[in-house]
């Protein structure tokens, strides 16, 4: 999760969230303050870039403090803030795709690849490594969440912004992409 909370965290982050949605800058200080290093750490793990990291992170958050009047309490604020986060990630590594053509595999594949090419050979590994590349990012994402860090559908479902039953869905699609590309094995 973004933020570890007890008892007291948790009453400190619900006045700070009352006091960004009236617009006070004392909780978007606070907030910024608990946050950033985790918002910071997930932007890095997805786009490598220390650079791209910190101006997303600076994105992710001037959105939080503008559409803070969005977040109504039903979920954790940490699952809207890493939902917010994960749009902006998305967002960044389509436009990165679209100027540069290319597509780097995130840390999660790169596990996924190594575990799979202990029992690959060379050959198999570079048409596994293909058919990761060629996965959506969507369905990519899906199966780094599911497979490598070992979220469940529900998880996934919060912090992506989904149902469980597309999260589901995309794994599903993902795996059968992957027996596809692999021909069948």
């Amino acid at each position: 999760m973004i933020g570890e909370k007890n008892e007291g965290t948790e009453l400190c982050e619900r006045d700070a969230i009352e006091r960004v949605q009236k617009g006070d800058w004392t909780g978007m200080a606070r907030l910024y303050d608990w946050y950033r290093p985790r918002v910071y750490s997930l932007c890095l793990r997805y786009t490598r870039n220390a650079s791209d990291a910190d101006d997303l992170t600076q994105d992710v958050f001037i959105q939080v403090f503008r559409k803070a009047y969005t977040f109504r309490g039903d979920a954790e604020f940490t699952s809207w803030l890493y939902a917010v986060t994960l749009n902006f990630v998305r967002l960044h590594a389509r436009q990165t795709r679209r100027r540069s053509g290319v597509f780097e595999v995130d840390e999660g594949e790169r596990r996924l690849y190594s575990i799979k090419s202990r029992a690959c050979n060379p050959i198999q590994r570079v048409a596994l490594a293909q058919a990761l590349r060629d996965l959506t990012p969507v369905r990519r994402m899906t199966l780094v969440l599911h497979d490598i860090q070992g979220l469940t559908h529900n998880e996934i479902a919060v912090r992506t912004g989904v149902t469980v039953i597309a999260s589901k869905s995309r794994l599903h699609r993902a795996h059968m992409a992957l027996r596809r590309a692999l021909g069948g094995r």
